[in-house]
């Protein structure tokens, strides 16, 4: 038997770090937290601060912070977080004008989609950035976790 070398190594490590690094590539693709591999992180990617249930809640309670509602209007009418707005990401464009109105910049904003899967909050979080929102965070596990745990909703 002869002693592994350099080259035999080489062409065993090789299709393996391959078929790895393209497995990687897949499933951040498909994640709605994935890495942003094809263009430049923006800055709302680099900071975006993610809060827990217990956070959100807080903030609820206390009363000093904005609840924006990614949702689509028809998810939003079904039941929402109590006194939330919804802006849907989708719409948000459109929709700013009228947002910036009732929404100063200096707010503590909390944005939320339909769960861990919705992407929806952190595009609308990523568009309040260049427009001078510094204090926005996203809760993650969103309306279906805020409703599984019986807190305050309005329909």
């Amino acid at each position: 038997m002869k002693p592994f070398g350099i080259k035999s190594l080489l062409l065993q490590a090789v299709p393996i770090i391959a078929v790895t690094t393209l497995l990687g590539l897949a499933v951040n693709a498909v994640s709605p937290v994935g890495l942003a591999v094809t263009r430049a992180l923006t800055l709302r990617e680099l900071d975006a601060r993610y809060i827990t249930a217990e956070e959100t809640k807080a903030r609820h309670e206390g009363g000093q912070s904005l609840f924006l509602d990614a949702r689509l209007a028809d998810n939003f009418a079904r039941g929402h977080i109590a006194g939330a707005r919804n802006i849907p990401a989708d719409e948000f464009d459109q929709r700013f004008v009228e947002m910036a109105n009732w929404l100063p910049k200096e707010a503590e904003v909390v944005i939320y989609c339909d769960g861990k899967s919705c992407g929806s909050s952190r595009q609308a979080a990523d568009k309040l950035a260049p427009m001078g929102y510094t204090r926005v965070s996203i809760f993650r596990d969103g309306w279906a976790g805020w409703k599984d745990r019986g807190w305050p909703v309005e329909q």
